[in-house]
C-alpha cells in the first residue's frame, strides 16, 4: 500500500470516529444566550447559543488543535427557546436573554472550515435552568 493510500485510510477512520462522537449525547453545564440585536440575528439566524463551563467544554468532541472559545448554537430554534424558558415576547428595550442551565445535546457538529462559522448541536433537554435575564444593548 502506498503512503497516500495509508494517509487516506487513516483520515477516513478519524473522520468516522469524530462523527460517531458527535452523535453521542452530551450533558453540559454553562450559560445560554439568545441575542436579538440586528447584528446577532444576521450572524446567528436567531439561534440560542450555549457557552459551556471550562469543565464541560472538555467534553466537546473537538480536535485538540482547536483553540477557539468553546461555544455552539442550538439548531432546534423554537424548541430551544421553549425548553430554556426564553420569553416569546421580544422587547425593543433589550437585546436578548441569558441564563444558566445544564443541557443535554446530541448531534454536536464542530465547525472545522475556515472563516466565520460556529459549532452546532440539537438541544434534547435541560434542567437547573435559571430565569433568563435581559441582555442590555451595547
Amino acid at each position: 500500500m502506498n503512503m497516500s493510500r495509508i494517509i487516506t485510510v487513516l483520515l477516513s477512520a478519524l473522520l468516522l470516529a469524530g462523527e460517531c462522537l458527535a452523535q453521542s449525547n452530551l450533558t453540559l453545564t454553562g450559560r445560554f444566550e439568545y441575542r436579538t440585536d440586528p447584528e446577532s440575528l444576521e450572524m446567528l439566524g436567531g439561534l440560542v447559543c450555549f457557552y459551556p463551563s471550562p469543565e464541560s467544554a472538555k467534553l466537546l468532541p473537538r480536535p485538540k488543535s482547536d483553540t477557539r472559545l468553546a461555544w455552539f448554537c442550538l439548531t432546534n430554534k423554537e424548541n430551544s427557546k421553549k425548553i430554556l424558558n426564553i420569553p416569546k415576547r421580544e422587547s425593543k428595550s433589550n437585546c436578548g436573554y441569558t441564563g444558566q442551565a445544564t443541557v443535554q445535546v446530541m448531534e454536536y457538529t464542530p465547525y472545522l472550515d475556515e472563516g466565520d462559522g460556529f459549532d452546532t448541536a440539537l438541544l434534547k433537554s435541560a434542567n437547573n435552568i435559571t430565569k433568563p435575564k435581559v441582555l442590555p444593548c451595547k
